[in-house]
């Protein structure tokens, strides 16, 4: 069988912007009902601050590969803006402060045998536009080109196949006032989330284990296991992963160049099942239930398959 990992497929899907002005309280307080919408639908959820997705490059003190491994999950957002034109996904990436993913079904390319390609998944981003946006996705869409009406407010577009999805991509996109911008692969997400980040109930993020560590870096992702939903362990990245581990945790530290990953489990199966395994760091005990494995972010081969590993432990891999 295939063995999965993450090979960054950023390339040219990637588009330079800049990170708009705004004022920090209101922006905390946006990116965590988004955190906490995603985190209620979905099994896998990331985050990136703006100025990690503003390019190809190197990133503070991280080396270009580095930087690349880690906007993986970011990949099939940076695709989905490619076909509304340049001065379009320029211009919502230069107005967002943040984006996050979730995503769920994780399941294995399609296509011909033998199935090569990125692992596929239920997904939707939500990109948290800055106080001064003045993006509108109603006037993009008003204009002649790819985007056309799915229903009252929400716009629909398509992209090639790509390789292990092997039909057009189908997005689905709708506004939450001047806030957030959600775009998705299924209509369903749209229709789920959109009431849910327009709320002003205040965020509970209790369910998040390592939220107060994690929420204050640049990239961060959280997996709440959720074992009877998974059908395809080896796509979804739990073939290690026993039915005690609760939940895992990633988070990168761009100026010290380190990454960590901590594992939740009742027992220690899931982290010796891990350990046994090549390519990550050991994870070692850190508590009765938490175990962590710290990856040096070296800029060198090692260093970029320890993260892509890492990511596909998510479920962002990819068969090779």
């Amino acid at each position: 069988m295939a063995r999965t990992k993450w090979t960054s497929k950023i390339g040219l899907m990637l588009i330079a912007f800049l990170l708009s002005g705004c004022t920090k309280s209101s922006n905390n307080t946006e990116q965590q009902r988004a955190a906490l919408t995603l985190h209620d639908q979905f099994e896998t959820v990331f985050y990136a601050k703006a100025d990690l997705l503003s390019g190809s490059g190197g990133y503070k003190r991280l080396s270009q590969k580095d930087a690349n491994a880690l906007r993986g999950p970011f990949a099939d957002l940076l695709y989905a803006l490619n076909p509304l034109g340049e001065q379009v996904s320029t211009e919502v990436l230069r107005d967002s402060d943040a984006a996050l993913v979730g995503a769920k079904d994780f399941r294995a390319p399609g296509g011909p045998p033998p199935n090569l390609g990125s692992v596929q998944s239920n997904f939707c981003y939500i990109l948290v536009l800055g106080n001064r946006s003045t993006f509108d996705i109603s006037k993009v869409a008003s204009k002649p080109g790819v985007v056309s009406s799915a229903e009252n407010a929400v716009w629909k577009w398509s992209a090639p196949p790509t390789e292990g999805h092997s039909q057009p991509y189908t997005f689905y996109a709708t506004q939450v006032a001047h806030s957030y911008l959600l775009i998705s692969n299924s209509l369903d997400n749209v229709h789920a989330i959109s009431p849910k980040v327009g709320s002003n109930t205040a965020p509970n993020l209790s369910g998040f284990r390592d939220w107060e560590s994690i929420s204050q870096l640049d990239l961060w992702g959280y997996r709440r296991y959720r074992h009877k939903e998974v059908h395809d362990k080896e796509a979804a990245g739990m073939t290690e992963v026993t039915s005690t581990a609760t939940a895992l945790s990633f988070f990168a530290d761009a100026r010290k160049k380190t990454a960590v990953l901590r594992l939740f489990a009742s027992d220690p199966s899931t982290a010796e099942k891990m350990n046994a395994q090549e390519g990550l760091p050991l994870l070692k005990s850190v508590g009765k239930d938490s175990w962590e494995a710290t990856i040096p972010l070296s800029g060198d081969k090692a260093s970029v398959e320890r993260v892509l590993i890492a990511m596909g432990l998510f479920g962002f891999g990819i068969y090779l």
